[in-house]
């Protein structure tokens, strides 16, 4: 005859406390209880054997098996967002790997103490913070909490969190140098959002490479973009009013390249003839545009993987790293980069 599995209320009993009292301590809900109080809780459930299997080992040794994985308007962006998308798949594959679970925190807008609630409750043992921007306090948190986390991709430059993330400067910087040997020397931008980390520092790679080579920044060549379409559009347009206008354009993504391509086919400029166009991170779509995009293929798979290596290292380990991990980009030459017109 099969054994009798314990329940809730045997639990309870044995520790002397509510129902209640049981659950909140189970799933982590400071402050309802004393710390003795959690002991006896404990102590029950290891006698008792409550709860069976993976459930019953991850309830006795405190761990839930699962990592937070934090992203800003995350679930609005992902089915869409391949950036998001592909980061969030290399976490997957390293949390289920080492047969972890994955929580996704959403922070809406001016909500984030309540999405930091939902790191520090316990359900999670450690979070990933995917490419939060510069205005996010929920980094600075978790440097003064003791939970464990990683930070991926567009990382604060004074972040004292584990981070994994692209070369983003040293990338950009070599490309903008190839655009300078091929003769270019009008080279404009359109970077991101400068709310990004990421954004900032590819646009720093982009002025070290003009300026190094003695080349002075056009602010007409500069446009601040938001990683859409339409802001790769609306830059384009903008930059083609400069005089003179960019021989080449640099774009803060492949999406906002895209834009950009729009822009140029429906004014009548060929690519790459007129003006070259770069992008950044190699969408699958960059060689299905005409003409195929040359672009910086950042890893971002790998990124996400790593940062959970990283982060279940130091769940294991019970203790912080400080380590930061900087992937190289690769640069991928298609066919919208060319030397300049001759008479430019």
């Amino acid at each position: 005859m099969r054994k009798k599995l314990p329940t809730i209320r045997e639990v309870a009993e044995a520790a002397g406390v509510s129902i209640s009292t049981v659950s909140n301590v189970l799933y982590g809900k400071r402050g309802f209880y004393a710390p003795e109080t959690a002991q006896r809780v404990w102590t029950a459930v290891e006698q008792l054997g409550y709860r069976p299997n993976h459930i019953a080992r991850s309830l006795a040794r405190r761990h839930t098996f699962t990592i937070g994985v934090v992203a800003e308007q995350l679930l609005g962006n992902v089915s869409h967002n391949l950036y998001f998308g592909v980061v969030l798949d290399g976490i997957l594959q390293g949390a289920t790997d080492r047969d972890y679970q994955v929580k996704i925190v959403r922070v809406p807008a001016s909500a984030y103490e309540k999405a930091f609630g939902h790191i520090e409750d316990g359900s999670v043992e450690g979070a990933i913070l995917l490419a939060l921007p510069a205005s996010n306090p929920i980094i600075e948190r978790m440097e003064q909490s003791n939970i464990p986390s990683v930070v991926a991709g567009s990382i604060p430059p004074s972040s004292k969190l584990p981070c994994v993330d692209v070369e983003d400067i040293g990338a950009t910087y070599q490309a903008v140098r190839w655009l300078i040997s091929l003769g270019h020397r009008r080279i404009g931008i359109i970077t991101g959002n400068l709310n990004y980390w990421s954004a900032r520092r590819r646009e720093q790679g982009y002025l070290m490479a003009l300026r190094e080579a003695g080349i002075e920044p056009h602010p007409a060549w500069r446009y601040e973009g938001n990683f859409s379409l339409a802001a790769g559009e609306a830059g384009a347009l903008q930059l083609l009013r400069a005089e003179p206008p960019p021989t080449a354009i640099v774009c803060g993504n492949d999406r906002m390249a895209m834009g950009v391509l729009h822009a140029l086919q429906r004014q009548g400029v060929k690519v790459p003839e007129q003006i070259s166009v770069l992008g950044f991170d190699d969408e699958e779509t960059a060689t299905l545009t005409s003409p195929p995009l040359t672009t910086l293929r950042q890893p971002m798979f790998e990124i996400g993987l790593k940062a959970a290596e990283l982060l279940l290292q130091q769940i294991e380990l019970g203790k912080r790293l400080q380590h930061t991990l900087l992937l190289p980009a690769e640069l991928v030459v298609r066919e919208t980069v060319a030397p300049p017109p001759p008479d430019q």
